[in-house]
This record gives structure tokens, sequence and C-alpha cells, in this order.
């Protein structure tokens, strides 16, 4: 009878415990680490809050104090968060001025940010704010007559290299809405693209191309009019990595002799692709 006693306070105080935390949470106090208190998956490193319509979130990169913030509006999902996470840590913040669209793309194999893109838009007062995201195919990562790769790293897109029909002589195959990636390695252009998915929607949401990465055919075809009506103007050249044998994977700009960078006349649009799975999903949250 003794131990039924004693077994009863003890649930008492865990219960009064954790009563305590919730209750702390909701009059905005928080816990240590300055996050608020959240329920979330037990395997998560680190839990994720839910986004609402006034939310602001750190600056990409190095971006200074004073810079323009970033949100995301209520109905982003907290993948899109993990999105907008990944960007801000990979961005420079001297190049977030020159560059009005964000493409994260995700090549992982599985995971909860897998084969997925996420898009990103400025609005009038330079808030980047999450648009829309959608299934897609990347490499398969294989040796097969070319070893079918996706690179990892931060692009622009070659403004001479928008092909609505174009036709890959390596894998004979078409490539419609083709945005081809301005990068080089070991010397020469990449033939590495944003392009329809074509007949092969049903692979999206896998790693299915030679390389390439493939949107759904509708999406493709509004994206590749949207850039060229909406999207142009001056970029900053990226740098040659000599010690790598490509273009720099890191945002690293080329420069004229007085430091300056080297702009040219292209797509505001910067595209971020890297082999990261995401975090688990957020169970529930309380703010």
């Amino acid at each position: 009878m003794l131990r039924l006693r004693e077994l009863a306070v003890v649930t008492l105080v865990a219960m009064g415990g954790m009563a305590g935390l919730v209750a702390a949470s909701q009059q905005g106090l928080q816990v240590p680490g300055g996050a608020y208190f959240h329920i979330a998956k037990k395997e998560a490193a680190q839990p994720i809050m839910l986004a609402s319509a006034e939310r602001s979130v750190p600056q990409l990169g190095l971006l200074a104090a004073d810079g323009p913030t970033v949100q995301t509006p209520d109905y982003a999902s907290a993948n899109s968060e993990q999105a907008m996470d990944r960007l801000r840590t990979k961005v420079p913040s001297e190049l977030y001025q020159y560059f009005d669209v964000y493409l994260y793309v995700s090549k992982a194999a599985g995971g909860s940010l897998a084969q997925h893109l996420y898009m990103f838009k400025k609005d009038d007062r330079g808030t980047l704010r999450f648009e829309q995201s959608f299934a897609v195919s990347t490499g398969r990562e294989r040796h097969e007559k070319y070893f079918t790769s996706t690179p990892v790293g931060l692009f622009s897109l070659d403004p001479n290299r928008f092909e609505r029909y174009h036709y890959s002589r390596t894998w004979n195959a078409g490539m419609p809405y083709s945005m081809f990636l301005n990068a080089s390695f070991n010397g020469r252009q990449t033939g590495i693209a944003l392009h329809s998915a074509g007949g092969h929607v049903a692979q999206l949401g896998s790693r299915a191309s030679g390389g390439c990465v493939r949107l759904p055919p509708a999406k493709a075809a509004e994206l590749f009019q949207r850039f060229r009506d909406e999207e142009r103007g001056y970029v900053p050249r990226f740098a040659y990595d000599y010690s790598a044998g490509r273009t720099s994977a890191y945002g690293q700009l080329e420069r004229d002799s007085a430091g300056k960078p080297i702009m040219y006349y292209g797509y505001k649009v910067l595209v971020v692709i890297e082999n990261y799975s995401g975090e688990p999903t957020v169970v529930a949250a309380i703010v």
C-alpha cells in the first residue's frame, strides 16, 4: 500500500512539471537554448517552429543585422522552413542583393526534403517568401555510360542556353524547356539543366535522370517563360575554382582589378543543389 502511495506522489510531481513547461511556453517563456518548448519526434535534433504570417526567420548567410528580413507565410510547411534554413546556411550574404528567386533542390535519395524543389521569391520589400514546391528527379548517381551525378553547389542560369526544344545527343533524348546551369567543369560548360520530365513524369520524386533536374512538364514550361519574362537583370559571374576544376560551388565571385564583382546580363535566379535528406517532420508544436 505504501508503494502505491509513493508511486502516486511521483506521478503527480511529473505531471506538475510537464504542466509547468506547457504553461511557461503558453506565456511566451523560453527554455534553455532560446527556443520555445515544442513537442516533436524524439529523434529530431532541433525542434522546428511552424511558420506564421508575421514570423521572421534569421537572414540568409551572413546578412547584416539591418539587411532584409526573411519570412515564410502561414501556409508554409515544416519542409519549406527546412529548405529556407538550408539556403540561409549556404548562400553568402553578398549574393542576396543580386538574386530575386531562389530554387533549393535536394538530390538526396530519401528524407523529408529529398527529390523536391522549393521556390522562394523576394517581395517588393526585399523579403524572401516561400512560393511553391514540387517533386523533381535528379541523377541516378551511378556509373553508366557516364556517371549520372547531379552536381552540388550554387549556380546561376546560363542566359545563352535557355532552349525550348533541346535534344541531348549524349542520351539520345529530348529535354524540353531546358534551363542550363551556368557552370564549367574541367574547362567545359556543363550539360546539366533544369528541364521538363517529358515522358518520365512517373519517376518524379526519385533519382532517375542522367544528371539533370527533371521538373513536372507544366512547371518547366511555367518557370521557363516566367524567368525569361520577369527575371532578367545583371548578376555577378562566379569565379572558376582551379583547385577543384570547376566553377565555384560556394558562390565565390570573379572580380576586376579594383575588387568589384564582374557583372553580366542574365537571370536573377539562384539555384542551390545539395545532397541533404532533411530533418524528421514535426509532429506538433506549442507556441
